[in-house]
Parts: C-alpha cells; sequence; structure tokens
C-alpha cells in the first residue's frame, strides 16, 4: 500500500478524551460487525487504575497519554466506527459512566454492543470502577480532560482494513480468528448485502460464546479453529506439525478461501450430505433406476451439506462452515435432546474414559470422532470410538508420560494416516476394519503386548486410565481386550 496516495484520507489529531467526545467528533462513535467482544477482565482493570492513582498523585501539569485510537468515518452510516482501541475506549466510557453518573448527553459517546460476552465484562467493569467512585468523583473532570489520545480518523474502508489487519493491538493481541471474522465480513461486500453481513455476525457470535472442551481455550471459535477445523484439513499423509501457528490459520482460511462473485451464493460439493441419490437398480434391457435421497431441511447448522476438506468460500460460505461444524461438536458432547442412542453411548464413555486422559490424546480422540461422524453421522460410532481408544489406550499405558510430539507420531508411523482412512473410506466398515487390523501404535509398540503385559500400574496416570477403563467394560483385567469393544457395540444395540 503506498501511503502517501492515502494521505489525504486520513485525519491524525491529539485530543483529550473529553474534548473528542464533547466536541470533535462529528458522528457517534460505533462498533463494527467485524470487532470482537469487550475482554477487559479485573487485573487488567485493575492494572489501569493503578496507573491513573500515580497519575492523580502527581500530574505536574502533564496530561496522561493512552495510545492510538484507529477510526474509520462512515458517512452513509453517519458513523465513527472503531478499528482499534475499543477495549481502552470501552473502559474510559464505563469509567466516565460510573464518575458522573451517565454518559455525555450529545450521543457520540453511546456506544452499541451486541454480544452477552461484553455486556458481562462491562458490568464487571462497573462494579470495579463503583469501589472507587467516592474517592475519585471530585477528580472525574480533571481526570478526563487530561486523558489524552491520537485520533486517527480514515474515510477509506479498505485502508482502515488495512490498518486493522497489520496494526499490532495495544490491549489484549488480536486472535487469528478475530482476524478472520473481519476479513471474511468485509469479505460479503457492500450496503445491498448489510443484512447478510450483520446475520453472519450473529452467527460468530453465538459460536464464540458456545461451551469448550479444552479449559486452555476461553473463546470457542479458537478452539473450533485449532484443535477441529485446521488439523481436520492439514493433519494429512506424513506432513503433520504439531503447534499450527496463528499464520497457518491464516493461510487456510483466509488466503486459501475461494472468493465469490455474489455474496449470497456459495457452491456446494458432492458428500454424504449432498447427493442425488442412494441407489441404483439395474432394469431390463440395461436400463437403471436411481432412487433419490431423501431431502432433510432442518434448522440445525450441523446438517449443512458441507466436509471439513472442502474448499471454503470467503464471506457467507465462511460462516456457514464454522458454524456447521461448531453445532456438529455440539450434538456430539453437549446437546441434551434430539440425539440419539449412539451418541447417548459415546458420550457415556468420553465421560468415564476419554475426559480424564491425556490433553494432547484426548485432543486426539475428540478430532477423530468429530471427523468420523462428519463423515459417517452416527453409524457405528461408538464401534469406532472404542477401537481409536483401544489403539491410543496402548500408547496411554506404555508411556509414563504422553508428550506433544505422541499424536504426530503416531499419525505419522501407523501404516496409514487415520484421517485420511477416514476421509476416503466410503463405508464405516472399512474405517473399523483398519483399526482392527492395526498391530503398532507406533514403532516397536505392539498393541496386543501392551495390553498382555502383567506389570502394568495400579496408580498414576496409567493406573487411573486402566481403573477407568475395567469400570466401564465391568472387567478386572486386559484379557480378550479386543472383544470387548465388539460385545459392549452389539449390547449397546441390544438397550
Amino acid at each position: 500500500m503506498n501511503l502517501n496516495n492515502n494521505l489525504q484520507n486520513v485525519e491524525v489529531q491529539v485530543y483529550s478524551f473529553k474534548e473528542f467526545f464533547t466536541s470533535k467528533a462529528i458522528y457517534p462513535v460505533g462498533i463494527d460487525s467485524y470487532q470482537r467482544p469487550y475482554v477487559w477482565n479485573k487485573s487488567k482493570i485493575q492494572e489501569l487504575i493503578n496507573d491513573l492513582e500515580e497519575y492523580l498523585k502527581n500530574p505536574d501539569g502533564l496530561q496522561y497519554y493512552m495510545g492510538n485510537i484507529l477510526l474509520h468515518q462512515n458517512d452513509i452510516k453517519q458513523k465513527l466506527f472503531i478499528i482499534d482501541g475499543q477495549q481502552r475506549l470501552t473502559t474510559i466510557c464505563t469509567l466516565y459512566y460510573v464518575l458522573n453518573e451517565g454518559l455525555l448527553n450529545n450521543g457520540k459517546m453511546a456506544l452499541e454492543y451486541h454480544s452477552p460476552i461484553s455486556a458481562k465484562n462491562i458490568i464487571n467493569a462497573k462494579a470495579i470502577f463503583d469501589e472507587i467512585k467516592a474517592d475519585w468523583k471530585d477528580k472525574a473532570d480533571f481526570l478526563f480532560s487530561n486523558l489524552q489520545f491520537t485520533f486517527i480518523i480514515t474515510l477509506s474502508e479498505d485502508l482502515a482494513f488495512t490498518f486493522f489487519d497489520t496494526q499490532n493491538n495495544r490491549g489484549v493481541k488480536l486472535n487469528p480468528t478475530d482476524l478472520l471474522k473481519a476479513y471474511h465480513l468485509r469479505a460479503i461486500g457492500n450496503a445491498e448485502y448489510l443484512n447478510i453481513q450483520t446475520n453472519c455476525a450473529l452467527r460468530w457470535e453465538k459460536i464464540q460464546g458456545s461451551k469448550t472442551l479444552f479449559v486452555q481455550k476461553k473463546d470457542f471459535t479458537a478452539e473450533l479453529f485449532h484443535q477441529f477445523l485446521w488439523r481436520s484439513r492439514c493433519w494429512n499423509g506424513q506432513k503433520v506439525i504439531y503447534r499450527e501457528k496463528d499464520e497457518d490459520i491464516l493461510n487456510e482460511f483466509q488466503k486459501k478461501s475461494i472468493k465469490q462473485l455474489q455474496p449470497d451464493t456459495i457452491p456446494l460439493y458432492p458428500n454424504t450430505n449432498n447427493t442425488l441419490a442412494t441407489a441404483l437398480q439395474l432394469q431390463s434391457q440395461q436400463q437403471f433406476t436411481l432412487y433419490p435421497a431423501a431431502l432433510e431441511i432442518s434448522n440445525t447448522s450441523a446438517f449443512l451439506p458441507f466436509t471439513l476438506r472442502q474448499p471454503i468460500s470467503e464471506g457467507l460460505g465462511f460462516f456457514l462452515f464454522a458454524e456447521k461444524y461448531a453445532d456438529l461438536v455440539k450434538i456430539i458432547f453437549f446437546d441434551q435432546t434430539g440425539i440419539n442412542s449412539e451418541i447417548k453411548a459415546v458420550r457415556t464413555f468420553y465421560n468415564q474414559v476419554l475426559q480424564h486422559i491425556s490433553l494432547y490424546l484426548k485432543e486426539l480422540h475428540l478430532l477423530a470422532i468429530v471427523m468420523y461422524f462428519d463423515k459417517f453421522g452416527s453409524n457405528r460410532l461408538l464401534e469406532f470410538t472404542l477401537w481409536f481408544d483401544h489403539i491410543l489406550g496402548a500408547l496411554r499405558l506404555e508411556k509414563y508420560y504422553i508428550f506433544k510430539e505422541a499424536s504426530i507420531k503416531f499419525l505419522k508411523e501407523t501404516d496409514n494416516n487415520i484421517f485420511d482412512v477416514i476421509s476416503q473410506s466410503f463405508r464405516p466398515e472399512e474405517v473399523i476394519c483398519f483399526m482392527r487390523e492395526l498391530k503398532y501404535v507406533s514403532l516397536n509398540l505392539e498393541i496386543e503386548k501392551i495390553y498382555a503385559r502383567t506389570d502394568l500400574p495400579d496408580n498414576g496416570v496409567r493406573g487411573d486410565y486402566k481403573s477407568n477403563l475395567f469400570k466401564y467394560y465391568s472387567k478386572q483385567n486386559f484379557t480378550g481386550k479386543s472383544n470387548w469393544i465388539t460385545n459392549t457395540f452389539l449390547n449397546s444395540k441390544l438397550q
């Protein structure tokens, strides 16, 4: 980008907080649809309070500088949309509201938030500021007249987005999913498709608020794209890396996305949820009859006709793709109504056994379940889950420590990458047969010999796993372990 050619579209001025909102902002300040929620927590707010207290003790005639605020001036919507600085502005606006018992009555400070995450964190911030209200109230006018920002206002949406995409956020570092949301909302296009853009932003907020499976991720979009979507697409063949970087996520779901001529239309590809016919019958004289697939109309995004490894269309296609797999994860692990006996049985095994294994094996196992369910639905899902645990369980029992490399070694050192087997199979039997015939969990680790050992520990992480397995299968030792799976699966069908 040549900044010299865009200088006429950028205004850079330094104002105090009060001066800007009282007389300099020509439009109300707003939060555009690609902005993430307000996420400052107690420690972040307390850090600001401590800094401001030090300043108020001895201002020494100086103003308190709080960095850049990047705004896009949208003359059509008559708004100054925040591109960078929402976290700081929201915090200071909340402090202003508490100390002045209201916002400025000119409407320029009335930011609107549509995320329940934002609402919760703003309420928490207000409660924290309420505790200092009595001590700070008489200092309010001085404080807001001396809190100083550099306001960068751009008239070009393209330039604004370039700033957003490249600038280092001064508050909480942006996740790659924040950038993906911004990119794909912008890809939807102009005002003609504003309703689609708004709809997709709401879909994204719903995904963000979904329950997580791994404690290290608080935002489900991060978990969805790291632990499930990226790995399901990129852990293939022998080219398997463990820890995907932020640029890997952006490369797969932004740079590789397919541009669309119509923002409200996306292409579909053949898959189990999108086939013309389910059977062919040969008739006399070499003619044949095709039996059409039943069309299922559902409000549940989990049944959208997408597959994990298909091309992704930018804009609407990206958001529907993400929503499908967020809903699919919920169906398998969280939904309480409308689930069949097969899913209930898998969830029972998850709660009793899988939930307590090594994080790295748990990530691998849950990803495999999602990939299998995406390809074959709940058909023989329990049998698949138990066979996959039979394989990974050998690794768990053999190794006292499970390092992050263990899942990569398993994918690379077995006869075929299990995720490729799932993706390329036509029938569940092909996947289950592959696992049933697998002899080694990795080089030199023979599965049946591990289960035949008599010196497996009764305590520690391996002992806990062994105890959970015995409890689930109602067994006391591993004799005939491979036969347990078939018997358990058949018994579940009789119930």
